[in-house]
């Protein structure tokens, strides 16, 4: 399987909201990374499978999706970067976010093991503030 169908693959499945199946082709030794302030809850360094759950569930438990766009994927190799957009609600703010994201992810075997986002923290983060 080619860099770019297991992405997609994980895409997929997060379009169709089957976390299980998104996770499924991430490695059990991954790195998830999301760099902000600690008032994302989602912020930080993932580890493996189990950590990249966390992350997914602390996004889904505080938010709810208004738009998440996939508008282009470009792979190098093992190396696939994603670039789209999305717009966001913060349930306890009631405030939203809209911000165009890079994701890079790195696969190795079929599995997803390394993930990356960069985007607007900033606005992330003020829709969280209190």
């Amino acid at each position: 399987m080619l860099a770019i169908d297991t992405v997609k693959a994980h895409y997929d499945a997060l379009a169709r909201r089957d976390l299980d199946a998104a996770l499924d082709v991430i490695g059990d030794d991954a790195v998830w990374e999301f760099s902000g302030p600690d008032t994302i809850p989602f912020a930080g360094r993932w580890r493996g499978r189990r950590g990249a759950r966390e992350f997914f569930e602390r996004i889904r438990s505080t938010i709810e999706v208004r738009e998440f766009r996939v508008m282009r994927m470009i792979a190098d190799g093992d190396t696939v970067a994603v670039f789209g957009s999305e717009r966001f609600l913060v349930k306890a703010t009631g405030k939203e976010w809209a911000v165009e994201w890079v994701q890079v992810h790195e696969v190795r075997d079929g599995q997803i093991i390394r993930f990356r986002e960069y985007t607007d923290t900033a606005a992330i983060a003020k829709a969280y503030a209190r």
